[in-house]
C-alpha cells in the first residue's frame, strides 16, 4: 500500500489529468464501439439485406404481374383481331417472365423457393395454353366457335395468376413489417445499452472529477489559502502540499518566496527604525519608546532615567577635518555607547551629534554610574589616537540626565534632560549634569 501511495505521489500533473480523462472517456469509447457493432450486426446489415432482397423480389413480381396483363391483352386482342404482331408481343413478354422467374428462384429465401416454383409451374401451363391459342390462325378461331369457351378460360388464367401474385406481394409486405418490428426490438435494446453506457460514463466522470479534485483542486485551494494568509500578514504557516509533484514544487517555491519576503520585510522594518549613519535606533523609535516607558511607569514599572549626550566641539571637527571625519566620529561614539550600555538600556541617535539613552529600572545612583562609565569610555576610545599623533583627535561627550519616578508628559522629561545637557556644556563640557524629572 505504501509503495502504491508513493507511486501515485510521484505522478505528474499530466498523469493525473490523463488518468481522470481515461476514466471519464473509456466507458464512452467502449459503449460507442459496442454500440456500433451491435447496431451494424442487428440493424444495419439485416435491414440492408432484407431491403435489398425485398426490393428485388417486389420488383420482379411487379414486372411479372405487368407482363401477365400484357399477355392477357395480347391474347384477347389476337382472338378479336388476329393481328400477327400480337404474337410478337406475347413471345417478348413470355421471355421476360421466364427470366424474372429464374432470378426469383435464385434470390428467394429457402422457405419461399417452393412458392416460386409453384407459381412458375402455373405460369408454364398458362403460357403453353396461350401459345396454343396464338398458334391458331384467325380463320381457324372464327370457325371453331365451340372451342371459344376454352379461349376465354385461357384468357382468364393470367388475371388469376396476377391476383395470386398480388397475394404473394401482400405476404412479402407482412414479412417486411415483421422484420421492421424485429429491428425495432433490437433498436430498443441498443437504446437501453446506450442508456446504461451513459449512466456508467456519468459515474466514471464523477470518479474522474473526484481524482482531479483530490490531486489538483484541493492543492490549488491550499495555494490560494496560503496566498490569502500571506496577503493578510500571516505568513508563519507554510503551504502544505504533497501531490501532485508540480504543485508541491510550486508550494515549496511559494514558501521560499514568503520566507524571503518576510526576511526582507523585517530588514526594511529594521532599516526604518534605525539611523542610516550610526545604525542606532532613530528619533521616531525614541519618541515611541519614551511614550511606552511612561505608560509602563504609570502601570507600576520601576523608575528610569533619560540621558541626553552631545559631542563636544563637533562643529570644529567638521570645519577642520571635514564631514567624513565627523561621520567617522559619530559612528565610533555610537559603537562605544552601545558597547558600554547595559543590556536593558536603549541607545538612540537623537539628531545631529546628539544621542539619547533610556536607562530602564535604574535608581538615581545606578543611572549616574552608568552615565559616568559612558562618558569615560568615550574619552578613552579616542585618547590613544590623539596621543599617537596619527591624525586623531580627542573627543568627549557632555551628558544631561533627568530622572523619572512618576508618569509625566514625555516633552517635560526631554526638556529637563536638555536643560541638564546645556548646563553641562556651559560648565566646561565632558561632564554629567543631573536634574529631577
Amino acid at each position: 500500500m505504501n509503495r502504491l501511495a508513493r507511486f501515485f505521489r510521484r505522478q505528474s500533473l499530466r498523469s493525473w489529468i490523463a488518468l481522470a480523462m481515461v476514466c471519464s472517456l473509456l466507458p464512452l469509447l467502449l459503449s460507442a464501439a459496442i454500440g456500433y457493432a451491435v447496431h451494424h450486426q442487428t440493424i444495419v446489415k439485416p435491414f440492408r439485406d432484407v431491403l435489398i432482397r425485398q426490393h428485388d423480389i417486389l420488383i420482379r413480381l411487379e414486372r411479372i404481374q405487368g407482363d401477365y396483363w400484357t399477355i392477357t391483352e395480347a391474347v384477347t386482342a389476337y382472338v378479336l383481331t388476329g393481328d400477327p404482331a400480337l404474337r410478337e408481343t406475347f413471345y417478348t413478354a413470355q421471355g421476360r417472365v421466364e427470366e424474372q422467374f429464374e432470378r426469383l428462384e435464385a434470390t428467394a429465401v429457402p422457405q419461399r423457393v417452393g412458392e416460386v416454383r409453384a407459381a412458375w409451374q402455373e405460369w408454364a401451363q398458362a403460357s403453353a395454353d396461350a401459345a396454343a391459342v396464338l398458334a391458331q390462325p384467325r380463320e381457324s378461331l372464327s370457325g371453331a366457335i365451340p372451342d371459344f369457351q376454352h379461349v376465354i378460360e385461357v384468357e382468364q388464367q393470367f388475371p388469376a395468376l396476377a391476383r395470386r401474385l398480388e397475394a404473394a406481394l401482400e405476404r412479402l409486405r407482412t414479412e417486411s413489417e415483421a422484420s421492421h418490428a424485429a429491428a425495432l426490438v433490437a433498436f430498443r435494446r441498443l437504446e437501453y445499452g446506450a442508456l446504461g453506457a451513459i449512466l456508467m460514463s456519468l459515474g466514471m466522470m464523477g470518479i474522474g472529477a473526484f481524482i482531479v479534485n483530490r490531486a489538483i483542486v484541493l492543492s490549488a485551494d491550499e495555494l490560494v489559502a496560503g496566498a490569502k494568509r500571506f496577503a493578510s500578514g500571516h505568513s508563519e504557516t507554510p503551504v502544505q502540499i504533497t501531490v501532485p509533484p508540480e504543485l508541491a514544487a510550486v508550494a515549496e517555491a511559494f514558501n521560499s518566496m514568503t520566507r524571503t519576503i518576510q526576511l526582507q520585510k523585517e530588514q526594511l522594518s529594521d532599516y526604518a527604525r534605525r539611523d542610516s549613519l550610526t545604525s542606532l535606533l532613530n528619533r521616531r523609535e525614541f519618541d515611541a519608546a519614551l511614550v511606552k516607558q511612561m505608560d509602563a511607569l504609570a502601570g507600576g514599572a520601576p523608575a528610569f532615567a533619560l540621558l541626553m549626550g552631545d559631542v563636544d566641539h563637533f562643529k570644529r571637527i567638521n570645519d577642520t577635518s571635514g564631514h567624513v571625519e565627523g561621520d567617522r566620529v559619530l559612528r565610533r561614539v555610537a559603537q562605544v555607547l552601545e558597547a558600554e550600555a547595559r543590556a536593558s538600556d536603549l541607545v538612540f541617535r537623537y539628531g545631529g551629534e546628539e544621542f539619547a539613552l533610556i536607562l530602564k529600572d535604574a535608581s538615581p545612583e545606578t543611572a549616574i554610574a552608568v552615565a559616568e562609565r559612558l562618558r569615560q569610555a568615550i574619552a578613552a576610545a579616542f585618547q590613544p589616537a590623539a596621543e599617537a599623533g596619527q591624525g586623531g583627535r580627542a573627543v568627549t561627550l557632555s551628558f544631561g540626565m533627568a530622572f523619572c519616578d512618576a508618569a509625566m508628559p514625555p516633552e517635560a522629561l526631554i526638556h529637563a534632560a536638555d536643560q541638564a545637557l546645556y548646563e553641562a556644556k556651559a560648565n566646561g563640557r565632558n561632564r554629567l549634569v543631573v536634574r529631577g524629572g
